[in-house]
């Protein structure tokens, strides 16, 4: 059991299974709205993959922007998936490696609807590494997975009144260069460097648990959520 600290709250947020079901809605407005969400969460790992498929950063936007636009909006792609048949990772991977195939026997990538930002397009490219396109789909994710718990979890302490563990955190662990700990507590309100140190240890085991639940909004089953949170962490690991 999870003690008080570590409830995330997760039914009271729209998990990936939810937003699609939206996606299939009868309404237009809400179908769009729910495609738009789909497309701000899966575009970084389906670029990250496209980018490596192709020769430039143009043809993979091209390719990316394909995919939504004849795929996941135009084909329907999750108007026909199943949370009982894989996870949503799973989905949109094998859907993308399809369409890239076709989209080389063809010799074609156009794409609309799907607009992206200079800023997003640059911050992929930082991110690039010279790997197989599986890999940097999957690795793309879990840094996906990772950026959505953590914007849960600052919400979370921010909500709660509690802003200064939060920003104590990112000054000890997400900075690249920490804060020592003496003057991180000083600076963020602490008492001491041993209530500090417990803040971060509070906010590490947060993390923990809205990572598991944003991973988990994803799978079908519990199994296949330990697999997939197994793998985000591997995934993670790996990028240090």
């Amino acid at each position: 059991m999870r003690n008080a600290m570590e409830q995330t709250g997760a039914s009271f947020v729209t998990t990936c299974w939810t937003l699609i079901e939206r996606v299939r809605s009868d309404d237009e407005g809400t179908r769009r709205a729910a495609f738009d969400e789909c497309a701000k969460l899966y575009w970084p790992p389906v670029y990250a993959c496209a980018r490596r498929l192709t020769r430039t950063r143009d043809e993979a936007l091209d390719l990316t922007q394909a995919f939504f636009a004849d795929v996941v909006l135009a084909r329907g792609l999750f108007d026909r998936a199943d949370p009982g048949a894989g996870s949503a990772r799973s989905l949109v991977r094998a859907a993308l490696k399809r369409f890239a195939t076709d989209q080389w026997r063809r010799g074609q990538a156009r794409g609309q609807g799907l607009v992206v930002s200079g800023e997003a397009i640059e911050r992929e490219e930082s991110l690039a590494r010279d790997e197989d396109p599986g890999v940097a789909f999957d690795r793309r994710w879990a840094l996906s997975m990772f950026e959505e718990a953590m914007r849960r979890c600052e919400a979370h302490f921010e909500s709660a009144g509690r802003a200064g563990h939060w920003r104590l955190f990112e000054a000890r662990v997400v900075r690249e260069s920490p804060v020592p700990l003496v003057e991180a507590a000083g600076q963020f309100g602490f008492e001491s460097a041993a209530l500090a140190a417990a803040a971060v240890q509070t906010v590490k085991r947060r993390l923990d648990a809205v990572l598991r639940d944003v991973v988990a909004e994803t799978a079908r089953d519990e199994r296949e959520a330990g697999a997939e949170f197994e793998q985000v962490v591997a995934m993670l690991s790996a990028r240090r």
